[in-house]
């Protein structure tokens, strides 16, 4: 029981260290205003839907490691009790008389759908960044299509409007790029993990079942 707590808990510890490690980057953004600045530069408030995007993701993301943690946990135990598991399936499936190598490709392709899912939301945030770049220089551009004469006045609030919708489109950018790039690196430390459970369920069968 206690070894199972000991796997459990390294699992989820890694995943919730990078999540800790994640947070207090943004904390500090914060404190500098930066994340303020963002927020309220962004017009669109594209930045907010990539944001809130990611805060799903990472909860989806957490909730995988504990998955996978499981599994882990289900393997070096040898505690097959849980039939939902993929390490269960795996080996009620060897008993079958099912072959090895369909059992691995079917346990890959599986994690790869529930990795996918992560893949498709840092694309997403990437595109939506792209969405608030084209709708920022839309924004920077109608002033200018718009300006009747050069007065100072008009150009002043032409410009004002410019500068305007050159930072939706940066922070949408820079909003897009941040989070596609974290959701790419929390789901690339899961597929690490499911890679080591697959080899370690392959060398198994490869050493101990004929």
């Amino acid at each position: 029981m206690s070894s199972k707590s000991s796997v459990q808990s390294i699992g989820l510890l890694r995943a919730l260290l990078v999540l800790v490690v994640i947070i207090f980057g943004f904390w500090l953004l914060n404190e500098r205003n930066l994340l303020l600045i963002v927020l309220e530069g962004d017009k669109s408030h594209i930045s907010k839907i990539i944001g809130f995007l990611w805060i799903i993701t990472s909860l989806y993301w957490i909730l995988l490691s504990k998955n996978i943690s499981n599994e882990k946990d289900s393997f070096s135990n040898f505690n097959f009790h849980n039939k939902n598991l993929s390490t269960t399936k795996f080996f009620d499936g060897l008993e079958g008389g099912e072959g090895k190598e369909i059992l691995l490709n079917a346990i890959e392709s599986d994690f790869e759908k529930k990795l996918s899912y992560g893949m498709i939301a840092a694309e997403i945030s990437l595109k939506l960044g792209l969405l608030g770049t084209i709708i920022g220089f839309i924004l920077m551009l109608q002033p200018i299509a718009n300006l009747d004469n050069t007065s100072p006045e008009n150009l002043k609030i032409a410009l004002a409007s410019m500068s305007s919708g050159m930072a939706v489109a940066l922070y949408t950018t820079l909003s897009g790029i941040v989070v596609n790039t974290l959701l790419r690196i929390q789901f690339h430390i899961s597929s690490i993990s499911i890679t080591t459970l697959l080899n370690n369920l392959a060398f198994y069968t490869e050493d101990n079942i004929e």
